[in-house]
């Protein structure tokens, strides 16, 4: 399923179920959903959200940050000629990496900053940084399509927003149905590694008409849910405090 697919119906759905559930929904529930729509896919760094927090304009940034520091060994180690040249071309040749890979590189690198800066001022940082790591080192489709991962998600919005029931529910039930989406492809998803069991109902192939019918029918079925609890029930009411 495509990003924006994932984007529209885990939230969507996420919304509209914890709504009912939880009726004082918050505008934190909804940025907690839209996150966790797309949470999952961080593993991947060609997906919306990778593309989105670390858009091209920073890669081309980290290509010339690569090229100042190959340019600095060169000049600040020329008494070890010919190895500062060596040691130099080898750091300015990672410049010119697929931006998949300068992608993945700009993670770790804001993933261990970020890590480092909350054991010195706030541990929600490290959450987050170790959170990039972990989505950077990870193959797609991964520890970040588990069950593992959704458990430790919605723990940490609890852990953030205590008295906002709203939040924890609607950030992990978005995560949750984004895997339960990705469980509709060919290649299905692993929830409980190690155990070697599959979630796969193969509904759709990337790529291929039945995507594009699967998707289609998810995202009306949100518009028409979405509807039925936030217009015909009343629902919208939470938004403006009635």
């Amino acid at each position: 399923m495509k990003g924006s697919s994932h984007l529209v119906v885990s939230t969507g759905i996420s919304l509209a179920l914890t709504a009912l559930i939880q009726p004082s929904l918050t505008p934190m529930a909804a940025a907690a959903a839209v996150i966790g729509s797309l949470l999952p896919d961080l593993d991947e760094p060609n997906g919306l959200l990778a593309n989105r927090t670390f858009p091209k304009a920073a890669i081309r940034a980290l290509q010339v940050v690569i090229l100042l520091a190959a340019g600095a060994v060169v000049w600040l180690t020329s008494t070890q000629y010919p190895w500062n040249w060596a040691a130099g071309s080898v750091i300015g040749l990672t410049a010119f990496a697929s931006i998949r890979w300068l992608r993945t590189l700009l993670m770790l690198i804001v993933g261990g900053a970020l890590t480092v800066a909350g054991v010195i001022y706030d541990t929600r940082l490290s959450a987050a940084g170790l959170t990039l790591v972990v989505s950077a080192l990870a193959p797609h489709r991964g520890f970040t399509h588990t069950l593992y991962a959704t458990g430790l998600w919605t723990a940490a919005l609890y852990w953030m927003a205590p008295d906002e029931l709203s939040v924890p529910i609607a950030g992990g039930l978005s995560y949750l149905l984004h895997l339960l989406a990705d469980a509709l492809s060919q290649r299905g998803i692993q929830p409980l590694p190690p155990i070697p069991w599959k979630l796969r109902v193969p509904l759709m192939r990337s790529g291929k008409f039945s995507a594009a019918v699967v998707e289609t029918t998810a995202v009306g079925f949100t518009f028409i849910l979405v509807w039925i609890v936030f217009v015909q029930m009343g629902h919208w009411r939470v938004w403006i405090g009635f």
